[in-house]
């Protein structure tokens, strides 16, 4: 039984209207204005009449990275605070910071702190620069004389130019004397009379006379 009324005529009329008209699958705004809807897609079996599909263009892998690379870069470059790059060598001429820890061998100790910066820090840092930093140790295998200057020590730790000082100075053979005498006046001068701070006597040869021998 077919359904009638109202409900049913409006509907067919506008059935109609539309086919009439040719707003047949088309959209009618709220204005009534129609608008086109999209088409679901060509019927298979029959060519599309706009001509073949062009794909969607695709950015290279290659590309991509190069991109990623410049963003970043970008970003870096922009950015409110300068970055470092991690494990970098630090520039040459910043100085440094060491700790000495002196002991004379006979009770007294004392402990100072030597700062030297980019320049001045008075004839400490001068003698620092102008060896190239505290002193290494003895090459092993060296040859040294036996010649005892002292019970002193001294420790000296922190950073010189960027690198870690741990070195440690005693005066007990010829090389360890020498050591030490580089490393004044950052190093206490040796409680030897009637000599300039800093500086040590050189080793004299002993030469032994031998008299006549005595005949029963």
């Amino acid at each position: 039984m077919p359904l009638t009324g109202p409900s049913t005529s409006s509907a067919a009329t506008l059935f109609r209207r539309a086919t009439a008209d040719g707003t047949l699958g088309r959209t009618v705004t709220a204005a009534g204005t129609p608008s086109r809807t999209s088409p679901a897609g060509p019927t298979p079996g029959r060519t599309n009449p706009s001509g073949p599909t062009t794909p969607p263009r695709t950015v290279p892998p290659k590309a991509r990275l190069v991109l990623v690379a410049l963003f970043a870069t970008a970003l870096v470059a922009g950015g409110p605070g300068t970055v470092q790059a991690v494990g970098l060598p630090r520039p040459h001429g910043e100085g440094g910071v060491l700790t000495v820890a002196y002991d004379d061998g006979a009770g007294h100790r004392r402990t100072y702190v030597v700062v030297c910066g980019q320049a001045g820090g008075g004839d400490r840092c001068r003698r620092l620069r102008a060896i190239g930093g505290p002193v290494g140790p003895v090459a092993g295998g060296q040859a040294c004389s036996m010649i005892y200057g002292g019970p002193q020590t001294a420790g000296v730790r922190g950073t010189w130019e960027g690198r870690d000082v741990r070195e440690t100075y005693r005066r007990t053979n010829g090389c360890e004397v020498a050591r030490w005498a580089q490393m004044a006046p950052v190093l206490p001068a040796p409680p030897e009379k009637g000599l300039p701070t800093g500086e040590e006597t050189p080793a004299q040869p002993t030469q032994v006379l031998k008299g006549p021998k005595s005949h029963p």
